[in-house]
């Protein structure tokens, strides 16, 4: 249990080659808290930038191929807003960048209480919604 806090607390401890860590700077200049993760084929950095949780996803030569932000309420596009709103109640809001396509993550909670995931593109076209 013990080691489990340390790795909450402290990430899992990895230091990003230089290569990552020259391209995590200059795409996201003035991070703060940064905590790195090795997976199995990439690294991913958790940190806070303008207070706005980030997830970035780095490949093992530095190339940037995905980033995530958990979005405020307030901060999604008001056609994005008007869409999920009508099947339900917003919970949850992420914007993902992935190979310069934006698409937004959204947990809706219904009238009956039932929570969808809701994956919509930049322009409001649905790209898939299931029931969580």
């Amino acid at each position: 249990m013990n080691d489990f806090l340390k790795k909450v607390l402290k990430g899992n401890g990895i230091s990003p080659s230089r290569v990552c860590l020259q391209a995590f700077n200059h795409n996201f200049e003035n991070a703060v808290n940064v905590e790195w993760y090795n997976k199995k084929n990439y690294l991913e950095a958790i940190f806070y930038k303008d207070n706005i949780e980030h997830i970035a996803i780095f490949n093992l030569n530095g190339n940037l191929i995905e980033y995530k932000l958990f979005l405020p309420e307030g901060y999604l596009p008001a056609s994005i807003i008007k869409i999920v709103e009508a099947k339900g109640e917003i919970m949850n809001a992420v914007m993902r960048n992935k190979g310069n396509m934006v698409e937004y993550e959204i947990i809706v909670r219904d009238g009956k209480l039932n929570r969808h995931l809701i994956t919509l593109s930049d322009i409001g076209i649905l790209i898939e919604e299931k029931i969580l």
